[in-house]
């Protein structure tokens, strides 16, 4: 009785018909296929973003940091007392400050890092993104910067120009009271793809930014790298907890989530967001697929009471119409995937199209310039179940009514 049963539910989906019930067929399937394609595509980018920020922001930068004056004698002491917790992979000292970089009439506000590159390459991946020159360049015998390229560009600044850095620290000349200055040589560009990086950062060796804030032999800290940035908070207080006990000191700590926390939980929130609202477009669909189904049923009663008459069961009956709710449901998944797939994948041209076309750029006051697309097979397996689910349950309903139709009354004006 099932084979028969999905005979003529093949039989309904392949036909031809004309009319009202054959557009709203039509209607259901295109609904669904488009808002399985639109969850596909949002979903992608929305991982995009999330990679992105994983990738290029948060793993340029220490996962955590523990904050204090610390003199240069103990930190490896207190490096390998950190090292002692297994999930920690790296630490690096740091001093820290804001200034002004000054090229030619060019001004620009920075944040300034010294690091010892030595050290940093086990906290930080920027190492990875040189455009020209590299973290070693920033010896303790040269007063070398590496600057980001949208810096390099802002400021007309090339590998081997020279550049004068202002500090906010101030000393009492003839003329008054003076800002500290020191010029520097471009040694490095690096570009980490995220433009608040790549135009704000800039770092020098820490030996050369003790001379310039006259630290003397103090550092403001040490950035830490842990095996997983997300369990950072959890690991840092138990780290500094034991540091603070075994050295009688009282420094502070911070982890990555201070700066880029709220962010990173945005992109969640949207991400979610825009998927629940999406999803409401197939559910909207799948009401219009059950309101087809009802039509269909009331144009094909008298064929349904005929087969009731023939013997056929409320069960028979039943199943035909949710094998047909079934095929409309997998097939409009299956083309939306399709289309899904095929649209996020060329997705970063069609937008660069747009743009070049009508000169305007969508993604200028974002983190990033440009839409990231990271497509995830676990997430469309389950947009694709979620949307056959949804689909296959608006099917129920009408084929339950099918089931109950009474032939005598169905078949008495024929």
């Amino acid at each position: 009785m099932k084979n028969i049963s999905l005979f003529i539910a093949l039989r309904y989906f392949k036909s031809k018909g004309q009319g009202f019930i054959s557009f709203q067929s039509g209607m259901a399937l295109a609904g669904i296929a488009i808002g399985v394609a639109i969850l596909i595509l949002v979903t992608s980018v929305m991982n995009g973003f999330e990679r992105e920020l994983k990738t290029r922001i948060l793993q340029a930068i220490p996962h955590a940091s523990i904050q204090g004056n610390i003199h240069r004698a103990e930190v490896d002491d207190i490096s390998e007392s950190l090292m002692l917790n297994s999930n920690v992979l790296g630490a690096a000292p740091y001093i820290e400050t804001q200034g002004l970089l000054s090229s030619g009439t060019y001004l620009k506000g920075v944040y300034i890092f010294g690091i010892n590159p030595v050290y940093e390459k086990n906290v930080s991946t920027i190492e990875n993104h040189f455009v020209e020159g590299s973290l070693d360049s920033l010896q303790e015998n040269g007063y070398n910067l590496v600057i980001g390229d949208i810096l390099a560009i802002q400021l007309d600044l090339r590998v081997g120009d020279s550049v004068n850095i202002l500090v906010p620290e101030t000393a009492l000349g003839l003329a008054g009271i003076l800002p500290r200055t020191k010029k520097f040589k471009i040694s490095g560009i690096f570009s980490l793809g995220a433009p608040e990086i790549d135009q704000s950062y800039v770092y020098l060796n820490t030996d050369n930014a003790s001379k310039l804030l006259r630290t003397g032999e103090y550092v403001h800290g040490i950035r830490i790298r842990y095996s997983n940035l997300f369990n950072s908070k959890s690991y840092i207080k138990s780290d500094l907890l034991r540091i603070n006990k075994e050295f009688q000191v009282n420094y502070k700590a911070s982890t990555w989530e201070t700066s880029y926390g709220t962010l990173f939980e945005a992109i969640q929130m949207e991400r979610f967001l825009v998927a629940f609202m999406l999803m409401t477009l197939v559910l909207i669909s799948s009401y219009n697929l059950m309101s087809m189904l009802i039509m269909t049923i009331k144009e094909k009663e008298s064929q349904i009471a005929i087969l009731i008459s023939l013997g056929a069961t409320n069960r028979f009956i039943k199943n035909i119409f949710l094998f047909f709710g079934f095929l409309i449901g997998l097939a409009g998944v299956l083309i939306g995937l399709l289309i899904g797939l095929l649209i996020t994948s060329y997705f970063g041209t069609i937008v660069s199209f747009i743009e070049s076309l009508f000169g305007i750029q969508f993604m200028k006051v974002y983190f990033i310039d440009y839409f990231p697309i990271d497509i995830r097979g676990s997430w469309i397996f389950s947009i694709c179940i979620i949307s056959f689910f949804l689909a296959s349950i608006a099917s129920v309903y009408p084929a339950k009514i099918a089931s109950k139709v009474e032939p005598a009354e169905a078949l008495k004006y024929e």
